[in-house]
């Protein structure tokens, strides 16, 4: 599919519905900013932009190449994590779709190199068709990071790192992401400023605020500066405010706290601190899923939560429509229905026409030690990668830092500060919270990876109106561990030539 045939129609319309925000990789922010409960309109300044450090590439001129990017259209996951912000046909009054188009420009006036978008519901298919007949079609792909784990495995992408032309530890480039996701500390696939696709899909919680005021509820933001912001506060915020206002069990005419699905429920145990593995000095990963007395009250808390009648609102185990059921659930929040829902900064302008008022907060700590707060990004969320290609990525690494360093200086302020805080957020300490919460990015490699469906076992037993049992995890925990052993030396070799054995025997030609 043709992307500029595609944005030429829709992309202002979209853009003018954005509600991204930016990267911010520095996890020492601290985690409880001055906040209290009030209407006061958000005050930022009018020039935001940082101050352009003049990144200055040892080429001064790519004599009119094209940086070729491929990207997933709107048909997929709804059309919340495509990549609207590479390319667009000329100017616009739209503060957002201008930042695109002014660093297409910088491209070309400061480089002399252009841009050239393509898309498709499904882009690793093009990319194994690429990769497996030596196709040299595109530079730069965006596809979903949850499924790039096997396409590195597979031989399908270039390891970052071995760009000599790119400088990964450059703050254009999202640190969180390298430093959880690099297996045998190769990075295949990563995000940043080259594009915010990954803040779209960063998951925060959503609340009523009249509601809150309405049944005399603490205030969360209140709650976040005093370091109270737990599970017990935010759960106890949630039964306070179910109702079942027609008294004939849960329905959609109640009121309930929290509108959740099943599968959100790996997000709920990275955000009181636990995750399915982690990767030791080495890359190597460990797994870490219910090692300890306390994982496992966090899980049986967690998923007893998620299935309890009348207070939450699950759409994978009550009746909701077919289709979009995160929609459907954000479509009662936005009614006034229920107190809390989730998402990503993508979906704020769902909120946009909302009667009551609404805020943006943190997912919850487990208790008040825990020392910071944990928001990960969606694995639908479109990541970027290098398809194999490439014989010589020297130019194609020098556009890109330069690509994403543009990203730094226009969409990403234009994003956080113009179009998300000021335009689409209700209150300054809405935008506290998404400096808080930009700041707290981290991400489950055991997650990504998914071992013997290990997420898949849970998800599915909460989705049956079950807490998942112990003696299921501990079923598989072994095949995991083998699992993990394995693919870490495919890790490590993968793209490589492996020496030969000089203990092996050869047979003699004959």
């Amino acid at each position: 599919m043709n992307a500029k045939r595609i944005l030429a129609l829709i992309l202002t319309a979209i853009l003018l519905g954005s509600s991204l925000v930016a990267c911010n990789d520095n996890p020492d922010t601290p985690d409880t900013p001055d906040v209290s409960d009030t209407d006061t309109p958000s005050s930022t300044p009018e020039d935001t932009t940082p101050e352009d450090k003049g990144l200055v590439l040892d080429v001064t001129d790519f004599g009119g190449t094209n940086l070729r990017v491929h990207g997933m259209s709107m048909e997929r996951n709804y059309g919340y994590y495509s990549n609207d912000d590479i390319w667009i046909e000329s100017d616009s009054a739209d503060p957002f779709a201008s930042a695109v188009y002014k660093r297409m420009q910088d491209c070309i006036n400061k480089y002399n190199f252009g841009v050239t978008y393509t898309d498709s519901q499904w882009p690793n298919k093009e990319r194994s068709e690429y990769v497996a007949g030596g196709l040299d079609l595109v530079d730069v792909m965006f596809d979903a990071w949850g499924g790039m784990y096997n396409a590195a495995l597979a031989g399908e992408l270039l390891d970052l790192k071995d760009v000599t032309t790119m400088d990964l530890s450059n703050e254009w480039y999202d640190q969180n992401a390298i430093a959880d996701l690099s297996i045998a500390n190769r990075t295949f696939y990563t995000c940043g400023d080259i594009s915010i696709t990954d803040e779209k899909g960063l998951i925060a919680l959503y609340f009523n605020k009249t509601m809150a005021k309405n049944k005399s509820l603490e205030s969360p933001y209140e709650l976040v500066a005093n370091n109270q912001w737990t599970w017990d506060k935010f759960t106890e915020m949630c039964r306070a405010a179910a109702e079942d206002v027609n008294g004939d069990g849960l329905d959609e005419d109640d009121i309930v706290g929290m509108f959740t699905v099943s599968g959100h429920y790996p997000n709920f145990m990275l955000a009181v601190g636990e995750k399915y593995a982690t990767l030791d000095a080495d890359g190597k990963p460990e797994y870490t899923w219910l090692d300890t007395s306390d994982a496992i009250t966090k899980l049986e808390t967690v998923a007893g939560f998620m299935i309890e009648y009348g207070t939450v609102y699950n759409g994978h185990t009550y009746p909701a429509p077919a289709g979009n059921i995160w929609g459907y659930g954000r479509a009662k929040f936005a009614s006034g229905k229920h107190l809390f829902t989730f998402g990503g900064s993508n979906v704020i302008t769902e909120f946009a026409d909302m009667e009551d008022d609404f805020g943006i907060i943190p997912m919850p700590k487990w208790n008040a030690e825990q020392s910071r707060y944990y928001h990960t990004v969606d694995t639908s969320t479109a990541f970027f990668c290098l398809p194999n290609t490439k014989v010589d990525t020297t130019e194609l690494g020098y556009m890109i830092e330069y690509f994403s360093y543009e990203g730094l200086n226009t969409i990403t302020p234009t994003f956080k500060e113009k179009m998300l805080k000021r335009r689409y957020a209700q209150d300054s300490e809405s935008g506290d919270m998404l400096d808080l919460i930009y700041s707290s990015k981290a991400f489950d490699i055991g997650h990504n990876c998914n071992w013997n469906d290990v997420v898949g076992l849970g998800r599915t037993q909460i989705q049956t109106g079950r807490i998942p049992k112990l003696s299921g995890f501990n079923r598989v925990k072994e095949s995991v561990k083998k699992n993990i052993e394995e693919d870490y030396l495919d890790y490590l070799n993968v793209g490589k030539e492996v020496p030969a054995d000089p203990d092996a025997v050869t047979e003699p030609a004959e």
